[in-house]
């Protein structure tokens, strides 16, 4: 992260240490991870900081810049425990709910995909040999990352709310590896938790990782599972406010860091905006998408709740999409029907 705001900066290595009046090596480590920033003084970041601020970096990306410390925290924390008997009690991912720009953070160096946050910001153009386009970790790092994770959610204690939170979120990061034994693994825990909602339609902290286990599973490739959650496990009024709750939370609509998964049923929806979350979910829409059900059923949910997000450049980019949608028919029946309930909301809007 620090070296996609130097390059946002137009400064060599060299250049940067010059300003910041270091040695060449110690910039280096930062970047490379040999000396880890998270290591310095609060009082030195912040320096650090301030000085990357004054030398024309973008606010959004020294955001980035705090929140990979948390995520090199987290996976500092993965590879520093013993993977057969994880300590569960004061695990990172117990103690508060994950959010998108940390979540696309920790999975860069799996996935290689860049975290939302820096679209436009990385420069693949003007470097001298070869250089890594994304944080890496070894072979046998990765391979401890997700055994550990593995062993976190199978083991958490499912009577605690902190305890589903851990199980929740270590079945979700897990999902980041894309080998077979762990599409298995995901398929078996998915149908484990399932069976430990008592009631579907009502909302529990299984419901909770019932849903992000579809989830996860819809990006493997697995559209029917979220399809048969969306008909079951989204019944209710309960449910649906939980789930629109938490894409708002995920999307940064509700700024304060929730502790455990209850916020989704105790936050009133009048509590967040929906503005971001509505133009979020129509740039979303599209067939391809793995998640393009739970991306219409949303929006069809946030436009009933909330019409007054519609304003006239947001109704014509929904209408556009919807329709494109629509016209390629490659979702689910019930997706269609939410659809075409959005279009006739919108002649309905824009009759009034």
């Amino acid at each position: 992260m620090l070296k996609v705001i130097r390059e946002c900066l137009w400064f060599t290595q060299e250049q940067l240490a010059e300003h910041l009046a270091i040695d060449t090596t110690t910039l280096q480590g930062w970047e490379s991870g040999r000396r880890p920033l998270m290591a310095i003084s609060t009082g030195a970041y912040l320096s650090l900081r301030h000085s990357l601020l004054r030398f024309g970096a973008q606010p959004r990306l020294l955001a980035q810049l705090d929140m990979a410390l948390e995520a090199d925290r987290f996976v500092g924390y993965v590879l520093s425990a013993k993977a057969e008997r994880p300590a569960a009690v004061d695990h990172p991912l117990a103690s508060w709910v994950i959010t998108r720009p940390f979540t696309d953070l920790v999975a860069w160096p799996f996935t290689t995909t860049a975290p939302s946050g820096l679209a436009g910001a990385i420069r693949t153009t003007g470097r001298r040999g070869p250089v890594a386009t994304a944080p890496a970790l070894l072979p046998d790092e990765r391979a401890h990352f997700f055994k550990h994770l593995k062993s976190v959610a199978e083991g958490a204690d499912v009577d605690r709310v902190d305890g589903m939170l851990l199980r929740r979120q270590a079945h979700y990061v897990a999902s980041f590896d894309d080998s077979d034994d762990t599409a298995d693994w995901l398929t078996a825990m998915q149908r484990t938790e399932e069976r430990r909602m008592s009631r579907g339609h009502e909302w529990t902290p299984s419901w909770a990782v019932v849903r992000s286990g579809a989830h996860s599973l819809a990006r493997l490739g697995d559209r029917e599972g979220l399809q048969h959650f969306i008909r079951t496990n989204l019944a209710d009024e309960v449910c649906e406010i939980a789930n629109l709750n938490y894409w708002a939370y995920w999307l940064g609509e509700i700024n304060e860091p929730q502790l455990n998964d209850t916020f989704m049923i105790e936050l009133k929806p009048d509590t967040w905006h929906g503005t971001e979350l509505l133009r979020h979910l129509i740039g979303k829409l599209y067939s391809t998408n793995p998640y393009a059900d739970v991306v219409a059923h949303t929006l069809w949910a946030l436009v009933m709740l909330r019409p007054s997000t519609l304003d006239p450049r947001t109704a014509d980019d929904l209408k556009e999409a919807t329709t494109r949608v629509l016209e390629e028919a490659t979702v689910s029946p019930q997706s269609q029907r939410e659809l075409e309930a959005i279009i006739y909301a919108l002649r309905m809007i824009h009759r009034g």
